[in-house]
């Protein structure tokens, strides 16, 4: 599907690595060093392509400030990562050594600081001041959602209010920066911002949901271990619909599990409880209402695209 985007978007997508790998060079060997590993190991770059798509489907066009636009979005996400990394104390990432582990924790978060600061660096001359409102915005509810997701692990009391506003600000807070700030770089009307930025929220918020779907998906080659977020005290969707369809004594017992970390008794209590159910009933409407979203928007391979995207998550093997 990917691999579709970037052929479709041609030479745009060359000019966007180009942009991104030049705006990140630096005079220090260590830090160089530590980017190009990063550049080894990175993902697909779906932020900036949904950037890119955004840019084509509100105008048929990316100009340079939505290739700018594209840039900083996968510095900051890359950034994140790292710190992450550093919260978490893991030691992979994609399934290879990450910085942390090859370098040191304040390695990672230096260069996370680095990212970010690029990021803010590749757009603060050449873009239109609502992306740099809407990228600052952003960065800001990326803090406060892993503040709250820190708050509600040591307590282990989650509401589906709470888990939504958690993945809003760690997930889908990115993809909308992204997508808003393409259409804003190509001077789209309103409504076709409206609709990007509605299909960003909705499909950040599916694809946060597919990851923690995955998680209690021990069948499945998905390139972490099973049971993480588990380890992590972290109770996402999967969780939270076993623990609604508990008795209260049930509900103290799998969190005095979670505590101990006894991972198989609580993948099982999800099974059993129906919170696979509930977690895939609830990625299957954001993903539809993120396809109907696009509806404002001129019909275009861009738009079909963008649609096409949400679909491949439903579509993924599970």
């Amino acid at each position: 599907m990917t691999q579709a985007v970037t052929d479709y978007l041609g030479k745009d997508w060359i000019y966007f690595k180009e942009v991104f790998f030049k705006n990140l060079g630096s005079e220090i060997p260590l830090l160089n060093k530590i980017n190009e590993y990063l550049f080894s190991t990175s993902g697909k770059c779906l932020r900036p392509m949904l950037c890119l798509l955004s840019a084509h489907a509100c105008s048929g066009a990316a100009s340079e400030p939505a290739i700018l636009c594209a840039a900083a979005a996968e510095m900051i996400h890359t950034a994140t990562l790292l710190h992450d990394d550093v919260a978490d104390n893991a030691t992979v990432r994609r399934g290879k050594p990450n910085v942390m582990s090859l370098y040191s924790p304040a390695a990672s978060v230096l260069v996370g600081d680095y990212w970010l600061a690029s990021a803010i660096r590749t757009i603060i001359d050449d873009c239109d001041k609502r992306v740099f409102k809407s990228y600052g915005k952003c960065i800001e509810e990326l803090a406060m959602g892993e503040m709250l997701q820190m708050q509600k692990s040591d307590s282990l009391e989650m509401s589906l209010e709470d888990y939504l506003s958690i993945i809003d600000c760690k997930t889908a807070s990115l993809f909308r920066a992204a997508m808003v700030g393409g259409a804003f770089s190509v001077d789209a009307p309103q409504e076709y911002v409206d609709a990007v930025d509605s299909y960003a929220h909705h499909l950040g918020r599916a694809f946060q949901m597919e990851d923690d779907i995955l998680d209690y998906s021990p069948h499945l080659d998905t390139g972490k271990a099973a049971g993480n977020d588990i380890t992590e005290q972290k109770i996402t969707l999967p969780l939270l619909g076993a623990l609604n369809r508990a008795s209260k004594t049930e509900c103290e017992e799998v969190v005095s599990q979670i505590r101990k970390g006894d991972i198989k008794e609580v993948l099982s209590f999800v099974e059993n409880k129906g919170g696979m159910e509930y977690a895939r009933d609830c990625f299957t409407n954001e993903t539809a209402l993120a396809i109907d979203a696009l509806v404002p928007l001129p019909e275009s391979r861009a738009k079909a695209l963008l649609a096409d995207l949400a679909r491949n998550l439903l579509t993924r093997n599970r």
